[in-house]
């Protein structure tokens, strides 16, 4: 070790003296050079002998270097994130999908309230040269956001749900679509670019009343725990055909818009028609081959990962060139990718982050430099924003309760149905910008429709819980078994291996409730299902080996505890059981989150600390007051039904004081008592059991650590 430090210090002395020397040998090849030192030179070195001009011009300088394109492009970048990401996550707080605060974010840093208070540092961070470059930027990622909204478009539920979920979806897209043609000839004149046909104009306006948000949808749906439901699944049914619909109605309508004739839109379409079918017939069997080969990590080869990520570029450039629109092509490059799990997993993980965290939030940037709500201030343009909403929640949401209550539904389902397909969403506002950018909307009916868009999206999770609070029943108060909220698939075997020891005599049926939260609310459905797949698959194999009955819950969540402590009261459950474990910036093994969900229920808890258990072979209850001595009976029953041997722990020598029926039942189940004060022989236990309030009143007996494999289990029982 001295040795290298002496040899590190001497490599540096002499690299440092010879590098002076070198620049002395170089001063002399200095002389007789010719140099321009005029008066221009000594102006300079006068002024930089100036420390205060000196300092100006470093700083127009280090000014003049933010306006060059790549400081500035990464300044933006850099702004549009950290606001898109605070306003998400405010959005998260008050209920809300994360994409309605990205929205609020984009409107908020564009002319509507930055640029209105603070013009000038608007026009900095904003100039119109650098707009083009955020286009670009936002288009790439759109290009591939829409590659990932195609591949988790599952063409088996429309083929599963086609009778209701066909009927429903066309009329949520034709009654809207009609109300937005009809709504055209009011606003046509006065709102309409002047080289706008109405046809155009009348078609784009049906298109954006009828779209719905399916990423957005499928969030919410996964957020309310509808996914298993028959109404989860017929939502999901009906936005992907709405997707399907819409996408294809749009290239029309850009066909129409960009061929400037019928006829050569007539070309167009043919053209995209022939390339869909091209797609359909050739290249999705070809996909489905190449599927077959990379089905796992291992193979998924950075040349693999090329090809697959060139395939969307490849899709909307063709697209782009017929004449239609570069997003169609991806969208529709994502329905043929080949329908492997696996590999539409592992290619969503490579595209999704990158696109969802940098390259979307600059498109709701754009979206929102466009966005000028100051133009509605003329006339009576807010009276047309109030007709444009009206017609599309009344259209999106009547036309698909009208449909779902006629197929056969509930008022419930149908109304919550309607609600959830009004949900617009980052898909409206694609297509938004798409009318603004081939010039079908002006800034004035853009500007108007983004708004409907926030609206619509930001009223689907209240128009829910209206709808619920309408149709609530009063449950029946039963027991509904054993609840398990874990993190860790891991400890959620260990949860369930003790609640198989948990369940009353005589109780045939042994139904136990796994509920896994993952805390992001803005995950993929794919993604979402493979956490699902994960979580609960050691979960299922140990439940039949103990004869219980499981039945899972599991969504995204943006708040695990609040969403814990909603199914505890729902559920009316026995007792619920979750992990405990030392925080990085505390000892204490409940946690603010366990902490909150024993203060705010009352069900009979019991919380695990351990980092795996192995096996469970002895228990011991530790008995310290009278509330413990409540548990014998538990922990006894609980021991017997695991296989175990149950020794107490009675560092206070309660056990003379115990009742004769008590004494009994020690002798009949010759239970060992261990006596002493010292807590470490606790650690020849399995498990061991402890009253709540014990655990948090006697702070020596919290001195010992568990040894490798064994648990701690605190219990709160009251029955």
């Amino acid at each position: 070790m001295k040795r290298n430090a002496i040899f590190y210090i001497t490599l540096l002395i002499f690299s440092c003296g010879a590098f002076v020397f070198v620049t002395k040998q170089g001063k002399s090849l200095e002389i007789g050079k010719v140099t321009n030192i005029q008066t221009d030179t000594s102006t300079s070195v006068e002024s930089s002998e100036d420390p205060i001009q000196t300092w100006k011009n470093a700083g127009a300088k280090l000014w003049k270097g933010f306006h060059e394109p790549l400081p500035l492009l990464l300044l933006q970048i850099g702004v549009v994130i950290a606001a898109t990401r605070v306003m998400g996550k405010l959005a998260v707080i008050v209920r809300q999908p994360f994409v309605v605060g990205e929205i609020l974010a984009g409107i908020l840093l564009g002319p509507s309230l930055f640029g209105l208070l603070f013009p000038e540092q608007y026009q900095f961070l904003f100039p119109k040269v650098s707009l083009s470059s955020l286009q670009l930027l936002s288009q790439i990622g759109l290009v591939f956001f829409m590659f990932v909204v195609g591949m988790e478009l599952d063409l088996k539920i429309l083929r599963n749900q086609a009778d209701s979920a066909i009927l429903i979806s066309h009329a949520s897209i034709l009654l809207p679509f009609l109300m937005g043609a009809i709504l055209a000839l009011s606003i046509y004149k006065t709102l309409a670019p002047p080289e706008v046909t109405f046809l155009s104009f009348s078609l784009f306006m049906g298109i954006g009343m009828s779209i719905t948000a399916f990423p957005v949808l499928a969030r919410i749906v996964q957020e309310r725990g509808l996914t298993k439901t028959r109404l989860g699944g017929l939502a999901l049914t009906c936005a992907a055909s709405d997707d399907l619909t819409a996408w294809c109605l749009l290239a029309v309508v850009i066909a129409l818009v960009q061929a400037g004739g019928l006829l050569a839109a007539l070309f167009t379409i043919v053209l995209a028609i022939i390339y869909v079918i091209i797609m359909w017939k050739i290249v999705q069997p070809a996909m489905h081959r190449a599927g077959g080969i990379f089905t796992n990590r291992e193979a998924f080869t950075k040349m693999a990962v090329a090809l697959f990520l060139l395939f969307p570029i490849a899709s909307a450039w063709i697209t782009e060139s017929i004449g239609i629109h570069a997003l169609f092509g991806a969208f529709l490059a994502g329905v043929v990718m080949p329908d492997k799990p696996k590999l539409r997993t592992l290619l969503a993980e490579k595209v999704e982050d990158l696109s969802t965290a940098i390259f979307l939030p600059l498109f709701f940037a754009l979206t929102g430099i466009r966005t000028q709500i100051g133009l509605l201030n003329q006339g009576n343009l807010w009276w047309d924003f109030t007709m444009v909403l009206a017609v599309a929640i009344i259209g999106k949401f009547a036309g698909s309760a009208i449909a779902a209550k006629a197929s056969g539904n509930n008022w419930k389902d149908s109304l919550s149905l309607g609600a959830l397909m009004n949900t617009r969403g980052l898909m409206e506002l694609i297509v938004l910008n798409i009318g603004y950018d081939i010039g079908i909307l002006s800034s004035q009916i853009f500007s108007m429709m983004v708004l409907m868009a926030l609206v619509t999206t930001y009223m689907t999770g209240p128009s829910l819980n209206l709808i619920e609070r309408i149709f609530s029943v009063v449950k029946d108060k039963r027991e509904e078994g054993i609840l398990l909220a874990f993190a860790l698939h891991s400890r959620g075997v260990d949860l369930l291996r003790l609640a198989s020891g948990l369940f009353q005599n005589g109780n045939k049926t042994k139904e136990v409730t796994a509920l896994h939260l993952t805390p992001d609310s803005w995950i993929s459905g794919k993604t979402a299902q493979k956490y699902e797949k994960k979580s609960f698959e050691p979960l299922f194999k140990i439940s039949k080996e103990l004869g219980i009955k499981l039945k899972t819950l599991y969504k995204p969540s943006d708040n695990v505890t609040r969403d814990i402590l909603k199914t505890i009261q729902s559920g009316n459950y026995n007792i619920f059981l979750t992990g405990g474990a030392k925080s990085l910036f505390s000892d204490d093994v409940l946690g603010g989150k366990i902490r909150t969900l024993l203060s705010e229920s009352e069900t009979n808890a019991g919380i695990l600390v351990a980092e795996k258990l192995k096996e469970l072979n002895r228990f011991i209850l530790a008995i310290y007051s009278d509330k413990d001595v409540k548990l014998l009976g538990f922990s006894l029953s609980m021991a017997k039904k695991i296989g175990a041997k149950l020794s107490i722990w009675d560092p206070r020598g309660r056990v003379p004081q115990f009742s004769q029926k008590e004494r009994n039942l020690l002798k009949k189940e010759k239970i060992i008592i261990l006596k002493g004060e010292n807590p470490q022989i606790l650690s020849e236990a399995d498990l061991v059991i402890c009253d709540l309030e014990t655990w948090e009143e006697e702070t020596e007996f919290r001195n010992w650590e568990l040894s490798d494999g064994s648990g701690l289990f605190l219990v709160r029982y009251k029955d």
